[in-house]
């Protein structure tokens, strides 16, 4: 966490330019200043000089999608994400926070492991029992494990199925857990450390005490738990972290899968941490070229990639406030240019999908290994 006599230098370098402001999702569906960069600023301010601060103030830290959009257009260089996520952890601290829905999905994942309220027992109902027969899970000899997630052993499941179907079908070697656990991003983004780095902790010992050394995941919030919150405080973690789109990529390179042209033209979404938020990415090209390797038209959202939109869900936000989600997803299924959307990470196609819904938008929203596999030739 950012020491706090500096992060308190960094608030107050603010200058007020506003410039922050065109690229704040919460503040262009909300137009609130409590829900704008350089308002949680000046919250972050009150709270790290004492000050006492009002419940408003507070649910404007905590519906901060931490997609660091800010963080590249601010002329002072401020780490205005990380500041919101200190002041998450400051007020936890202050027994401030989190918020009553956010203690309860954290409950749930003390209890059933995982984020969305899925029961333990039935994370594997994606998987067919043909393939269940064939797997020896945490028994295979393997050093792979394909992590799957809360969000795509749940409630986008197609995302778990078509990366596993396909790295079986190339040949990939790898394995999957009967018990997999919750990555933990989840509890981390509220602020609550001790007991996310008690859960990265865990599941630290789960890896090594099954030879993992390479782990494939699916979500964009895995991806940003494992290469980059659990390396900054468990400085051992050497476990290397790669998304399945990168897998497959470089599958499809080494000649290992072929592709038919589908002949289709979507829209593509940058999942906010598999691009400017992941360090060792970010990855642009990777998915750009995989989906034009299927003969499908890549349309784009904005000019430039990093200017790509949050889908509306990031850091726990519905939880807080399930409206500006959707608003936020709304708002990005209006300015398409095509009917579908694709994106990598299962959290972003869930929200787009309740925004359509909610919204009667009648757009297709689709994580990407799904045109993969429809173009996969065995």
């Amino acid at each position: 966490m950012l020491d706090e006599k500096l992060l308190l230098n960094q608030v107050q370098s603010c200058i007020e330019c506003g410039l922050c402001l065109d690229f704040c999702d919460t503040f262009q569906v909300t137009q609130d200043e409590f829900k704008s960069p350089r308002g949680r600023l000046k919250i972050a301010g009150k709270i790290f000089s004492g000050q006492e601060v009002s419940n408003e103030e507070i649910i404007g830290i905590y519906t901060c999608t931490l997609c660091a959009a800010c963080d590249l257009k601010c002329q002072q260089e401020i780490e205005i994400s990380e500041i919101v996520h200190a002041t998450k952890v400051k007020l936890v601290s202050k027994k401030l926070g989190p918020l009553p829905n956010h203690e309860k999905i954290i409950q749930g994942i003390v209890d059933a492991g995982n984020s969305v309220g899925g029961i333990a027992e039935e994370r594997l109902n994606w998987l067919s029992e043909d393939y269940k027969k064939q797997e020896s899970f945490e028994e295979k000899e393997s050093d792979t494990l394909l992590f799957l997630g809360c969000m795509s052993s749940f409630r986008v499941q197609e995302s778990a199925l078509a990366p596993y179907i396909i790295l079986r079908n190339a040949n990939y070697d790898f394995k999957i857990l009967k018990k997999e656990p919750c990555c933990g991003e989840y509890i981390y983004s509220t602020g609550k450390i001790e007991l996310s780095k008690q859960l990265f902790k865990e599941n630290i010992d789960l890896f090594r005490r099954i030879g993992v050394k390479n782990l494939i995941v699916t979500c964009g919030g895995c991806l940003y738990a494992f290469d980059t919150v659990y390396r900054k405080y468990f400085k051992d973690f050497d476990i290397k972290v790669r998304h399945v789109v990168d897998v497959i990529y470089e599958l499809e390179k080494e000649g290992k899968i072929e592709l038919k042209s589908l002949n289709k033209s979507i829209t593509y979404h940058d999942p906010c941490r598999l691009g400017r938020k992941y360090k060792n990415g970010p990855l642009y090209h990777e998915a750009r070229e995989i989906l034009k390797k299927c003969g499908v038209n890549v349309k784009e959202i904005s000019e430039n990639h990093d200017d790509c939109p949050c889908c509306g869900a990031g850091s726990g936000i519905r939880g807080v406030n399930s409206t500006l989600s959707i608003n936020i997803g709304k708002k990005t299924l209006g300015n398409l240019k095509t009917e579908e959307i694709v994106s990598s990470c299962p959290l972003c196609i869930f929200n787009f999908r309740y925004a359509n819904y909610k919204n009667s938008m009648d757009k297709l929203c689709k994580y990407i290994t799904d045109y993969i596999l429809e173009a996969f030739s065995e």
